[in-house]
């Protein structure tokens, strides 16, 4: 086998790496325009190190030794068996990125795209033979990230999910197929989990270390406002154009706008840089923060019932793939036999009478009950 990736930035070079450790008798060919020969020693210095190690044997070193390149030559990957595009997100980048492959590839060659917020139709709409291209979404870190998106279209028929999924069970990752409107699903509902977070803070008066605080008996890791730090404003803040659940719009919108004003004012795009500037800025004084966490979970709960009745991915992986994304400390269906639908219904329906956003309508008991 022979698997192509195009893109060795931060996410290019860790799905690489879950690759290239986990594939055997694969050869891996990577197209980059920065810093190849940095690239390569990298590799075979981590090579070098495992060898040193004993976590390599001398004849599975020169084997891995010999099973990677690095070039700026698209003609490389001709015959490539897969390629991956881990390009940063930009539509006209991608689409001309997939052109070229195209041109390149045999018609056979699965074309697989990394996005994480751009419509993969569009993507892929001039591309020909679209049924051998789809989504293949890793979560950063992706060495930590149990579970990959197959973003499936219309067009893909079972051989080619099936090649697909191949690729991500063998890194020892569980994949979740989603189609349509639930493509780049587990985004979509990190998304609204901020954007939630964002309105009950706002709401209530209180700071973003408040409610991280608050919420940190069912965020252990990090809070909604912790991973806008981590993940940056300036990345959060781009028209999530993949985002197409209907019920779900609303509430995002107020998230980007909202955080578009922070951006506005003066906060930093970059990674690290949001919660130095909130302290900064923000006005700290005492509120009632008791009822934040049963109220991000009955919304998440709620959107989780909606997907695993719509998305016609697996139920189970589903919701252990949500709770693994949002960094949860527990399961959903534990929350759910804590808090009770009636609890739930009561958080849903004030924040529906107060926003009108359809995304607070709660679904029905049995739904609940089938689901959890």
């Amino acid at each position: 086998m022979k698997i192509g990736l195009v893109g060795y930035g931060k996410m290019g070079s860790e799905i690489f790496s879950v690759l290239f450790d986990s594939l055997k008798d694969t050869e891996f060919t990577v197209v980059s325009l920065y810093d190849l020969e940095k690239s390569r020693e990298s590799v075979e210095k981590l090579l070098a190190k495992q060898l040193k190690r004993k976590r390599l044997t001398q004849e599975a070193y020169d084997a891995k030794l010999g099973s990677f390149s690095f070039t700026d030559d698209y003609n490389a990957l001709s015959d490539c068996d897969a390629v991956i595009e881990c390009a940063f997100e930009d539509m006209t980048v991608k689409k001309d990125i997939f052109t070229k492959l195209a041109a390149i590839v045999s018609p056979e060659c699965l074309l697989l795209t990394n996005t994480s917020s751009l419509d993969i139709a569009e993507i892929f709409r001039d591309i020909p033979d679209t049924e051998r291209c789809l989504g293949m979404h890793f979560f950063y870190p992706v060495k930590l990230s149990g579970f990959v998106e197959l973003n499936y279209l219309p067009e893909n028929t079972a051989d080619v999910l099936d090649k697909a999924e191949f690729l991500i069970t063998a890194t020892g990752k569980r994949a979740l197929r989603f189609a349509g409107d639930y493509h780049i699903y587990l985004n979509q509902i990190l998304a609204l989990c901020i954007s939630h977070s964002i309105l009950i803070a706002k709401n209530a008066g209180a700071s973003a270390e408040q409610f991280d605080k608050a919420v940190s008996e069912i965020f252990p890791f990090a809070g909604p406002f912790s991973i806008i730090n981590t993940v940056g404003l300036g990345l959060l803040t781009k028209s999530p154009e993949g985002f197409r659940i209907a019920r779900n719009s609303s509430l995002l919108k107020y998230g980007s706008d909202t955080m578009n004003e922070w951006l506005d004012n003066g906060c930093p795009g970059e990674t690290g840089m949001f919660l130095d500037y909130m302290k900064e800025n923000q006005n700290t004084a005492d509120c009632d923060t008791s009822g934040f966490a049963d109220s991000v979970l009955a919304v998440v709960m709620n959107a989780a019932v909606f997907a695993a009745l719509e998305s016609g991915c697996e139920k189970e992986a589903l919701l252990d793939a949500v709770c693994d994304v949002l960094g949860l400390s527990g399961k959903l269906s534990d929350y759910y036999q804590s808090m009770g639908y009636e609890k739930i219904k009561a958080v849903l329906d004030r924040l529906s009478d107060e926003t009108k956003f359809e995304v607070y309508k709660a679904a029905d008991k049995a739904d609940f009950d089938k689901i959890y």
